[in-house]
């Protein structure tokens, strides 16, 4: 079961006519300011105008501009120090600055630092919307391939993503499964947090991939069947630094490293590989203990049936404070059990509808 979000295509809708584009003015000349308002309001363009950089950043906040015209040479903010602000606020708008006192080495340094094009006065006041107009087609193509090329990535990523759940699916055959299983009951008490949408991905990741450093345990210690000896158990705990080396080997995964490295750690600091403590642990990986064991307590073993979800949740309550981050379980006692069941249920389902195909 792929846990990590695909985004379903958009239902076809009709084609919406054409909105009005919004045009920023920054200008100190009040003269150019109406002048330029005056012209392009009379060609369909809704103008904003002001005589300063701060202001502008202010408008930025509330109207929604498609493009800006902004003078160079103004007191307080120049248009230098607005590009700068604007390149961090609002990097998707193209900006346009205009001077007076221009060089080449000027134009040079303004396309340098982000600006979409640079004109100098005098010029043509009527040739300023074809100006505009060539900026907005050229960033909504540059737009367009942008977004093409993030898709190929994602592609790109979601197959190295399955290819390693697939790698390790097969070295760990007797937890099958269980990654999607984890990373599913992760997310369950993830999304009730206030996280960021990165962060989101990251702990999801991290879920997925915990027990991918298992690719580099020799056989003869992943697949022993009794006991392991104190030296094979030093090499078997080595498993999250070799998965943490592979995620931080490819630059999409890098997020997830940290998880990866502290899965094993324990909120009393009797964990490994570093035998971290209490909030020293990263927030995911305090998230994944818990659905760790809750997984493995509810799976079938060679050695045990598995238990119910209600005898699951009583022992995770036991280890609170020793095991687990006490906010942490509290926030999994949240969770209706039966949404803990839909989870595995859906999971099983899935993962036989993958072997049918």
């Amino acid at each position: 079961m792929q846990v990590y979000q695909l985004f379903e295509p958009a239902e076809p809708t009709a084609i919406a006519e054409p909105r009005q584009r919004n045009v920023l003015i920054v200008d100190d000349d009040a003269l150019v300011r109406e002048t330029l308002q005056f012209v392009l309001e009379d060609g369909g363009y809704a103008v904003h105008a002001t005589a300063s950089g701060a202001d502008a950043l202010q408008i930025l906040e509330r109207e929604p501009i498609d493009i800006v015209l902004s003078d160079i040479f103004m007191p307080g903010m120049n248009g230098f120090d607005l590009l700068r602000q604007m390149r961090e606020r609002a990097p998707d708008i193209p900006v346009i600055l205009i001077t007076g006192y221009g060089s080449i080495e000027m134009a040079r340094d303004a396309l340098k630092q982000g600006a979409s094009d640079f004109i100098t006065k005098p010029y043509n006041i009527h040739e300023i919307p074809i100006m505009i107009e060539r900026n907005l087609t050229r960033h909504s193509l540059l737009t367009s391939q942008t977004r093409q090329m993030e898709q190929e990535v994602q592609k790109s990523y979601r197959a190295t993503l399955d290819a390693l759940l697939a790698a390790l699916d097969i070295r760990d055959t007797e937890t099958e499964g269980h990654s999607e299983r984890v990373a599913a009951y992760t997310m369950a008490m993830a999304n009730r947090l206030k996280l960021s949408p990165d962060e989101l991905q990251a702990i999801e990741l991290g879920a997925l991939l915990h027990d991918i450093g298992k690719i580099g345990v020799p056989d003869s210690i992943l697949y022993k069947p009794g006991p392991l000896t104190p030296e094979e158990w030093e090499i078997m705990k080595q498993h999250p630094v070799i998965g943490y080396r592979m995620c931080m080997k490819i630059d999409a995964l890098r997020p997830a490293a940290p998880i990866v490295l502290h899965h094993h750690e324990r909120w009393d600091g009797q964990g490994y590989p570093y035998g971290l403590a209490g909030e020293a642990i990263p927030l995911g990986a305090r998230i994944f203990a818990i659905a760790d064991t809750l997984d493995a307590m509810t799976s079938d073993r060679p050695y045990r049936k598995a238990l119910s979800f209600a005898q699951a949740r009583e022992e995770i309550i036991r280890c609170s404070g020793q095991q687990f981050d006490p906010d942490m379980v509290k926030l999994f006692l949240d969770i209706p059990e039966e949404e803990l069941r839909m989870i595995r249920e859906i999971s099983l389902a899935t993962r036989q509808q993958r072997a049918a195909a």
